[in-house]
């Protein structure tokens, strides 16, 4: 009997399934959901229900157990977060006025929990202003997990909302207006595009060496999302990639406390790393 794509609108997560979820999800990304997220999987899973006409929870979990691309659709779903330019603007304030008059070569940057790219494009901005004018080349990755985001980011275009942050110096000289079907949108110039690489990387699994080393770090807003040891491996596997006295940037909500000793702390929520 087909199953009523109404009735699938109304399905609600049991604690049983969202014990299940929350495994998995752990297991793949170090995400720790916390008890009282039943509405986040139930809102964020439910169109993946409503695409196989599925009756519950339990059905599209056996799914996701035995096909990967499922998987990686699930976690798609599942760390989608806000994010906005010029975020912590403090971070930027500080790259411009302390680290970046110091740089007499070649720059390398990863925004290593990058989402939907606006960091890392707000990182490229504030660096192309300064080192331009120097002539000074630099290259940033943009990394995350959701590949969905990452598309996006590579993308560069985003919805008219997001411009509220950016300085209008920055917009006339970076940004191009959408037009016609586009005029609430805009897009970040190919100038700027091409200074970013992406890729999907996992930050809870060992990174390959290929990615290479890096001289400033960006690591924000995504411990907060971690139990105290998946922090730890975590900040291990990123360092790992952060050459000797290189920058290293986490969220203004987080701490590495208890988390590394490879670092040393030289304003709130910016470390260096130590040369022993």
């Amino acid at each position: 009997m087909p199953i009523d794509k109404y009735s699938v609108l109304h399905v609600k997560i049991t604690d049983g399934e969202y014990i299940k979820y929350r495994e998995i999800i752990y297991e793949t990304t170090g995400i720790e959901l916390k008890e009282n997220k039943h509405n986040l999987i139930e809102s964020r899973l439910m169109k993946r229900l409503r695409y196989y006409n599925m009756s519950s929870y339990s059905e599209y979990y056996q799914l996701v157990l035995k096909d990967r691309t499922e998987l990686q659709l699930m976690i798609n779903q599942v760390t989608t977060n806000e994010t906005s330019f010029f975020r912590e603007n403090k971070h930027f304030d500080y790259l411009v006025r302390r680290i970046l008059p110091e740089v007499n070569e070649q720059l390398r940057i990863w925004s290593a929990a990058s989402s939907i790219g606006v960091e890392a494009y707000t990182i490229a901005m504030v660096v192309d202003e300064v080192l331009s004018i120097r002539h000074l080349p630099f290259e940033i990755l943009a990394s995350d997990i959701n590949i969905d985001v990452l598309s996006q980011a590579k993308q560069a275009v985003y919805d008219i909302k997001f411009s509220k942050n950016i300085p209008d110096n920055y917009l006339r000289q970076y940004c191009l207006k959408g037009v016609g079907d586009m005029q609430n949108k805009f897009a970040i110039k190919d100038y700027l595009k091409n200074k970013l690489s992406f890729a999907q990387i996992n930050l809870t699994k060992p990174i390959s060496p290929n990615v290479g080393k890096f001289d400033i770090i960006f690591l924000r807003n995504v411990l907060i999302y971690f139990d105290i040891q998946t922090k730890q491996n975590v900040v291990k596997h990123v360092l790992q990639h952060l050459k000797p006295n290189g920058y290293f940037f986490i969220g203004h909500s987080e701490s590495l406390f208890n988390i590394s000793d490879e670092v040393v702390q030289v304003m709130p929520t910016v470390y260096q790393k130590v040369v022993l």
